[in-house]
């Protein structure tokens, strides 16, 4: 009897042990852990009931009862931390002492998710080792505490592949913002990002984007490098219908930002009173113009006081590594509500120059997005393969890359508010040039303003406390000579002062 009563209270032990640990290891497998735990207690319970008297008359002892008052006080010190934690968990305080303020989220955020109208959900295809996981981690789980209607997922796409292809995921750090029938995608962790896409999926009409078409321009059906199919690919992802439009349909379907993507084919009269007559009723409008459409758009911008350049931009010291001079890497932005706090650089491979004429477009305000730098020029020597300053034939800088146009009669008549963005640049945006960060904030911000999404320009992103540092052709030249050439031959210098002056003793 006494050896059945060892076995049981041993298997109780280990049996009630193992109910405890399982769900830590095995969430799933919680019914097995109660039936395993149940099993345990009832063999400890029977254990108990065979040694009662020998229990009971081991409790008199004195050694006996000052352990079990030990026993007593570490249990209630456990349950009193126990407790703790559990409300620590459920009422936890935070405190952000990191430099860029990164765990806090902006008063607007707040107020998005305090006021939200549905269910949200929030789908992140990543992993533990992406580069990605742990920005997304600390910024979701803060915007989850917020709200009940917000539901966070991070799911890995190796091993869920069904739930991936489901949502067409090609690119891991992928998040998906969902809630009825709306999904926007995004490729980073942005407080600005999520929170416009929030406050789009929550809204059942979307912003129309038109492409123009009639007059030989770019296409977003194009998927080879001049394409523009990334472009409409991510106009898509942020929330937006995007289609073609013919000239002859504007009148009948305004979008809400029609873009001009680089006509190869003159403007004639009929496109240009079509599309004047769609400013005049508050249209906004996307320009972008390269060298090669020459005077395609004159007839249209002329009324407006704008010129394009009839050279190409070069600068030797805002370009591309050190390639052609022509492929601008600009850094040079405007406090204007597109550009603000713009770190990035935009890269304009063969641009053209904006200006504006104040005198013929009295009715418009102009503002230059982005600028060359002030040793930059407008090549005029076309053939020149390699382009070189002229002081004689050539303009010097800096010039305007881009520029907006908003129209002065805002606060007049109470009409809706025109708005033109030009770029003397139509690859920037193209499937061969987007990938560039700088190219793709650009480009996706300039639409949002456009389109009047004026909670993502509101949001602008925290400063990082770390400030990369892009260097220009001249920087590196110095770069290169300071690294390999004079810490080495200082090095060395030293090494031979050193050795002598030892040899001399």
């Amino acid at each position: 009897m006494t050896r059945l009563a060892t076995i049981l209270g041993s298997g109780g032990l280990l049996l009630a042990l193992g109910g405890f640990g399982l769900p830590l290891l095995a969430p799933e497998a919680e019914t097995t852990a109660s039936i395993i735990l149940g099993v345990g207690t009832l063999c400890l319970l029977v254990y108990v009931g065979i040694h009662f008297r020998r229990i009971s008359t081991g409790s008199r002892k004195r050694t006996t009862r000052l352990g079990t008052h030990s026993i007593l006080a570490i249990l209630l010190a456990g349950i009193a931390v126990g407790f703790t934690n559990f409300l620590a968990a459920k009422h936890a305080p935070e405190w952000d002492f990191s430099e860029t303020r990164n765990f806090t989220l902006s008063r607007q955020t707040y107020q998005v998710l305090r006021a939200l109208p549905r269910e949200v959900s929030i789908k992140i295809f990543t992993h533990d080792g992406s580069p990605g996981y742990g920005a997304y981690q600390d910024l979701l789980t803060t915007y989850a505490q917020e709200s009940p209607l917000l539901t966070v997922e991070f799911i890995d796409p190796e091993r869920h592949p069904d739930q991936a292809k489901t949502y067409k995921i090609t690119r891991i750090d992928t998040a998906v913002i969902e809630s009825g029938p709306q999904k926007i995608y995004l490729q980073r962790a942005s407080e600005a990002d999520v929170t416009n896409a929030i406050l789009r999926v929550t809204r059942d009409s979307k912003k129309s984007i038109a492409f123009l078409t009639g007059h030989a321009e770019k296409s977003f059906s194009n998927t080879e490098t001049p394409g523009l199919s990334r472009a409409a690919d991510a106009l898509t992802k942020q929330g937006y219908a995007v289609e073609l439009l013919d000239w002859h349909e504007l009148q009948k379907n305004p979008p809400s930002v029609l873009i001009i993507p680089s006509p190869t084919e003159m403007f004639l009269n009929d496109t240009v009173k079509e599309i004047t007559q769609f400013m005049a009723q508050g249209g906004r409008l996307l320009i972008m113009s390269a060298p090669s459409n020459q005077d395609s758009l004159d007839a249209l911008l002329a009324p407006w006081g704008i010129q394009l350049g009839q050279g190409i931009l070069a600068d030797e010291q805002d370009r591309l590594g050190r390639g052609s001079p022509t492929a601008l890497m600009v850094r040079t932005f405007t406090t204007h509500d597109i550009t603000e706090n713009f770190t990035t650089p935009i890269i304009f491979p063969v641009s053209r120059s904006v200006t504006f004429d104040p005198t013929q477009g009295k009715a418009w305000d102009f503002v230059a997005l982005a600028q060359t730098s002030p040793k930059s020029w407008e090549e005029t020597n076309l053939a020149n393969t390699e382009p070189e300053f002229n002081e004689e034939q050539d303009q010097k800088g800096p010039f305007t890359v881009a520029a907006l146009l908003t129209s002065k009669r805002m606060g007049q008549d109470h009409k809706p508010e025109s708005a033109i963005v030009i770029v003397g640049n139509a690859a920037f945006a193209t499937n061969g040039w987007l990938t560039y960060p700088g190219n793709t904030d650009f480009f996706l911000k300039t639409m949002a303003w456009l389109a009047q999404e004026e909670a993502l320009v509101s949001l602008t992103p925290k400063d990082p406390a770390f400030h990369p540092f892009v260097p220009n052709p001249s920087q590196e030249q110095a770069l290169v000579f300071f690294q390999v050439l004079f810490v080495p031959l200082l090095t060395l210098f030293i090494g031979l002062s050193v050795w002598k002056k030892r040899r001399s003793l």
